[in-house]
């Protein structure tokens, strides 16, 4: 579905630079408990990383989904606001219709 790749592509650098770290750093530290414990941890973690990443990959695309609705509907209530700022300063709110002449 998503690659590491692709998801920190869209970050900032600060931000993917502190992912990578902290991968870094606990990656021994699950190394050692599951080899503490005789390779049983390696599975369930998988599991429990896998679902983790699939709740926080749907969880990020719904977010991301609401934002970009959000803003288009901010955007089109500016575009609304200056079309009745400039009809205002017109002077008029229904224009009356022209005669226009093609020919």
């Amino acid at each position: 579905m998503f690659e590491l790749e692709a998801l920190l592509l869209g970050l900032e650098p600060v931000t993917a630079l502190t992912v990578g770290v902290g991968a870094l750093l606990v990656a021994p530290v699950v190394g050692a408990i599951d080899s503490m414990t005789g390779g049983n941890v390696s599975d369930g973690a998988r599991t429990a990383a896998k679902t983790g990443l699939v709740w926080a990959f749907e969880a990020f695309d719904k977010v991301q989904h609401t934002v970009a609705e959000a803003s288009e509907s901010v955007q089109d209530l500016i575009a609304e606001a200056k079309s009745e700022m400039t009809d205002s300063k017109n002077g008029s709110e229904d224009p009356a219709p022209r005669e226009v002449t093609i020919g």
